[in-house]
């Protein structure tokens, strides 16, 4: 789940895309079918579709063949690779042949919430971290059910710390720690000091240490927040990151790989890095990525991963409620297997009390101190927006170009107001 490349842009498809599910649900999804040409779900079994590969991607294999094993349904589940899963899910439920149960980040929310089913009487917020469990509602109606937050820490190299002269058991996490730290790296060893995500992970950086300094992205009317001296302090600490003090590479790519070959310092990277870190082969550590000089109230920033089921006229009830079953088991029953193994917070309460999970290595490693920001109120959420893709896109594609060394840090908050407004129509 490492944040990647570029994705390739659509915006017509942005604008328009709650609206034409809306349309479809009034005229009957099926109605639309013969317009999409795509083939959804069988009538064997209950159709699960997930984005997740590598390690958590076999985890939620382990935790589906288990319920299979041990249940008297089948769950098909379906890996849909990251890049298309949003499009062929819209595709799907446009189509009217939709999965019974979709993987869907919270952010996502405002796009199909038209075309979701209410599990709030079937399964309800109760069991679940009161923040998290807030992405999934929309007008007291439970629509998506979290598995998991996966906000952003700081990872660190501890033996790279001890050849800089630092102690590895003091951790980074304040400013003033974070960049006495990146000087000695650069001082005292061979290596880049930092590294920190490209892509849309880029942008939700800029949003944490933003909101750190007590600003915000977007106004409750969508207009774009950041041209501010907090949001130009922000981008030129993000730009001093590689330009001036020569911390971080300008190539991420460059700065992935010297970080696996254990060849770097410090890294930004989510929940999911745990799996990816553990196979680097040197000993690390993380801590929380507050990092930002000025920030009086740091937070982290993360999505969830949430479980969703689009209507659809040809589901029979037994289907639906093997479906929901099927929710109710994987962020719940097996919540904690999910934290230990794939590493994200699980949205559980239960799970997050489990003796399994508080015994665990990944507890101790990183989970333990994601607890502690989220249960600190050190946490927030991106926005659940319409055309999120979009304003996310406006966003980070300057961020990169930043980075690249293409433009100035006043370009680049000149660009992504531009493209946040053209986002959201406002030019």
């Amino acid at each position: 789940m490492r944040a990647g490349g570029k994705r390739e842009s659509s915006r017509s498809s942005y604008t328009s895309r709650r609206g034409v599910l809306r349309a479809a649900g009034a005229v009957g999804l099926a109605g639309l079918a013969g317009c999409t040409g795509f083939v959804g779900g069988s009538s064997d079994g209950i159709e699960y579709w997930t984005l997740f590969s590598g390690g958590d991607g076999e985890v939620m294999k382990s935790m589906v063949n288990e319920i299979n094993d041990d249940y008297d349904f089948q769950i098909n589940r379906q890996r849909v690779p990251w890049d298309e899963h949003y499009r062929r899910l819209y595709t799907s439920m446009v189509g009217g042949n939709p999965p019974d149960i979709a993987v869907m980040h919270s952010r996502m929310m405002n796009e199909y919430q038209d075309n979701l089913v209410s599990v709030t009487d079937e399964i309800g917020t109760e069991p679940y971290l009161t923040d998290v469990a807030q992405g999934g509602m929309v007008d007291g109606e439970q629509l998506a059910v979290p598995i998991d937050t996966h906000p952003l820490g700081l990872y660190y190299n501890k033996e790279i710390f001890e050849e800089a002269g630092l102690d590895p058991e003091k951790p980074p996490n304040t400013p003033d720690r974070f960049h006495e730290a990146a000087a000695a790296i650069i001082e005292n060893t061979d290596y880049y000091a930092f590294d920190f995500p490209e892509g849309e992970y880029h942008a939700e950086t800029m949003w944490m240490l933003l909101h750190g300094r007590g600003g915000k992205v977007l106004t409750d009317d969508y207009e774009p927040a950041f041209d501010t001296p907090d949001g130009r302090a922000v981008v030129q600490e993000m730009h001093d990151w590689v330009h001036e003090r020569e911390w971080a590479p300008v190539d991420p790519t460059a700065g992935w790989e010297a970080w696996n070959r254990g060849e770097l310092g410090m890294k930004i990277e989510g929940t999911w890095h745990v799996t990816i870190v553990r196979e680097a082969g040197f000993e690390f550590g993380m801590t929380k990525p507050f990092v930002m000089p000025g920030a009086d109230n740091p937070v982290t920033i993360g999505d969830s991963h949430t479980l969703i089921i689009p209507q659809s006229e040809e589901r029979d009830r037994k289907r639906l409620e093997n479906a929901i079953e099927t929710i109710r088991l994987l962020s719940q029953q097996f919540n904690d297997r999910w934290g230990r193994n794939a590493g994200h917070l699980p949205a559980s309460k239960a799970a997050l009390k489990s003796d399994s999970l508080r015994t665990s290595n990944t507890w101790e490693q990183t989970l333990g101190v994601f607890h502690d920001m989220v249960n600190n109120d050190q946490f927030i959420r991106p926005p659940a927006t319409p055309n999120v893709e979009e304003y996310t896109e406006a966003i980070y594609q300057p961020l990169d170009d930043m980075r690249a060394g293409n433009i100035s840090p006043d370009e680049m908050i000149k660009t992504a107001v531009n493209g946040v407004e053209q986002a959201f129509n406002r030019r």
